[in-house]
């Protein structure tokens, strides 16, 4: 079952344009993916604010800069960042073997992710705190 939703993706995006702090995390443009199983979003950053989010079909992730895939883990996830126990995405893609982030046609694109992490940390921390 998917622990993802565009009702959560929508609160998350509220959160985060309204949170100042979330400015001062510098600029952001970029398409990323959500993929939780069977389902798939897409979030777009504009400048300094989260400017859409969407369901997509899966093979629509294609359209995004970069995606994050933790499989059956985003529950878990999102309860361990509420708890303060979960560890960073960054740190989650260095250690997951595979790592976490996809780019299905342009591998480059992926290490957007490095450039935009305290923005898209902020923005699932959002989540975290809305579940």
């Amino acid at each position: 079952m998917a622990v993802l939703s565009l009702s959560l993706l929508e609160r998350m995006r509220d959160a985060v344009n309204r949170d100042s702090s979330f400015r001062a995390l510098g600029s952001c443009d970029a398409r990323v993916g959500l993929r939780d199983g069977a389902s798939a979003y897409l979030v777009t950053f504009e400048a300094f604010e989260c400017a859409a989010v969407a369901q997509i079909d899966v093979d629509d992730l294609r359209d995004a800069d970069f995606y994050l895939d933790l499989g059956a883990a985003w529950q878990g996830y999102l309860d361990g960042r509420r708890q303060a126990s979960a560890p960073s995405l960054l740190s989650l893609d260095l250690d997951t073997p595979g790592g976490i982030v996809r780019s299905s046609t342009d591998p480059r694109k992926a290490f957007e992710f490095e450039r935009y992490h305290s923005t898209l940390q902020a923005f699932i921390d959002a989540g975290a705190s809305s579940t």
